[in-house]
């Protein structure tokens, strides 16, 4: 997805998006949680001003993730030109599963870098 953000993480429900704009500022994080707030099947809404993610549950029954996403960038927090609106992926569920394979692939190795340090330590 080529937005002004790095996708993180969805689930049919839950979306946790970054959005630089809100990394290190408390307030646009507020501003933020206000406007999603706003949105009907919004459930629960946190973003964090310290890592710039925003955590979303929602009613999927009655908005999807790219309703959300498209609210965002209405908005000014993610940027238009997205792949989603080019047609070349038309659903964040695509780029979940790349996430999943490189983050199974980061927690495989962080695991076996510690039982190496761990069968180091033993020995």
């Amino acid at each position: 997805m080529n937005v002004d953000s790095s996708y993180v993480h969805a689930l049919e429900g839950r979306l946790r998006i970054k959005i630089p704009k809100v990394k290190g500022a408390a307030r646009k994080a507020q501003e933020v949680e206000c406007h999603i707030r706003q949105s009907a099947g919004i459930e629960y809404v946190s973003a964090n001003p310290t890592t710039g993610n925003v955590l979303i549950h929602y009613n999927s029954r009655l908005i999807d993730q790219n309703d959300i996403v498209s609210s965002l960038k209405e908005w000014g927090y993610l940027s238009h030109a997205s792949s989603m609106d080019s047609g070349r992926n038309n659903s964040l569920s695509t780029q979940h599963g790349v996430v999943e394979k490189v983050t199974a692939t980061v927690a495989a190795t962080l695991m076996e870098v510690a039982l190496s340090r761990l069968v180091g330590a033993l020995i």
